[in-house]
């Protein structure tokens, strides 16, 4: 099955959506939370960029990379997983779609919209920004070769999850161990999507249970940041 418009060019949208947001988030006052603080200490605000952030690794990975290759990331996942490049990779186009639309998009607006009311739920994507720059620039150290996404890996997802475990460890409302729930919401998304890719290319799984795995992953990472927050707010009661 050959790759179609949408599969091609998402990347491209999520980069136009990522422009709007970083306009936005630093041109106005309209997505801050507390503006007694620095907008890089206001847990609200931070919870905009997340998206935003990661919408950028995506162009890199799925639109043009550093070395002008389009498109190049589904075929480091080939290679990464013991199959050919496309179109003799086994991997159903449609499976980037199914994973990066879900996890970013979708998550990441929940976790936005949530953040007023959940502070630690809005901070949810910011494990998979610290788990998934891990793997690229644990990649990249292994073979000492570029990969599609170690760039931003480097310069945007790495930093800014650690800078918001900084920024917001001494935060009643998040802390030590609402960072570490976010980095285990990040674990389980990154495991549970590295386990299913393994799982299909041992015949394990059929390319549908694939993809259905990668439309209900994207649940850890609000879900488990507002079972810790919703707990909290029971013990502050």
């Amino acid at each position: 099955m050959p790759f179609g418009w949408f599969d091609m060019n998402w990347p491209w949208i999520g980069l136009f959506i990522a422009a709007i947001l970083l306009v936005v988030l630093f041109g106005t006052d309209a997505l801050r939370g507390e503006r007694s603080v620095s907008r890089w200490r206001d847990p609200r605000w931070l919870a905009w960029l997340a998206p935003a952030g990661y919408m950028l690794h995506q162009t890199e990975e799925y639109g043009v990379d550093m070395l002008g290759q389009f498109f190049a990331f589904p075929n480091l996942v080939c290679a990464t997983f013991g199959q050919p490049p496309y179109p003799d990779c086994a991997y159903p186009p449609s499976l980037y779609v199914a994973i990066n639309i879900p996890v970013i998009w979708i998550a990441g607006l929940i976790c936005a919209l949530l953040s007023r009311l959940y502070p630690l739920v809005g901070l949810g994507l910011y494990g998979v920004h610290f788990v998934n720059a891990l793997s690229h620039i644990g990649m990249f150290a292994a073979t000492g070769d570029y990969n599609p996404g170690v760039l931003t890996a480097f310069v945007v997802l790495l930093p800014l999850s650690v800078w918001v475990a900084f920024a917001t460890w001494k935060n009643p409302l998040i802390g030590r161990s609402g960072i570490a729930t976010i980095f285990l919401a990040g674990l389980l998304v990154n495991g549970v999507l590295a386990a299913s890719l393994v799982a299909f290319s041992r015949g394990l799984i059929s390319g549908d249970t694939l993809i259905g795995i990668q439309l209900f992953n994207f649940l850890w990472s609000p879900l488990i940041p507002w079972l810790k927050d919703w707990h909290s707010q029971q013990g502050r009661r």
